[in-house]
């Protein structure tokens, strides 16, 4: 073999093995149903340390009898009205009463001169079995929180 040919070779073997630690290529979905749960809790006060549920636990169907569903949530909880400083939150997507894998990851702060904001995110969990599941959103406040308005949209895709 060429010494040329062994070096792109090399070249192109390094660039195919760096490309197996880059970002999940997305899949094609096809969107099923769409779920949306939006009220006021009229600034109710949000415990300490307690992941608390926001919405109402909402049923949503995977359709088919064979493969798997994926469901996405939107979630955008309006917080704040307590002066503790250093207050962030996490806002949590439960999937048949279990927090998703990223549930943890913070979603914000919340302000601390008493005012009020909206944080948000977006989570989803993949690979679950035909028929119906449970969908809830949680938010978790380190110093204190009074929660307004809310809003979450499920959505169900089959690959």
């Amino acid at each position: 073999m060429s010494k040329l040919f062994k070096v792109t070779l090399l070249l192109v073997l390094a660039v195919g093995s760096l490309s197996t630690y880059s970002a999940a290529q997305a899949t094609k979905h096809v969107l099923e149903g769409t779920y949306n749960n939006n009220g006021s809790l009229e600034e109710v006060s949000v415990p300490v340390d307690t992941y608390t549920p926001i919405d109402t636990k909402l049923t949503v169907t995977c359709p088919g009898t064979s493969g798997t569903c994926t469901i996405q949530a939107d979630m955008w909880i309006e917080n704040g009205g307590e002066t503790s400083s250093d207050n962030a939150n996490v806002i949590c997507l439960y999937v048949d009463d279990a927090p998703t894998s990223i549930c943890g990851a913070g979603a914000g702060e919340s302000p601390s001169d008493g005012s009020y904001v909206q944080n948000s995110t977006s989570q989803s969990v993949t690979g679950l079995a035909p028929g119906n599941h449970t969908v809830q959103t949680y938010f978790y406040t380190f110093n204190g929180a009074r929660v307004g308005y809310y809003n979450s949209n499920y959505r169900v895709y089959k690959p």
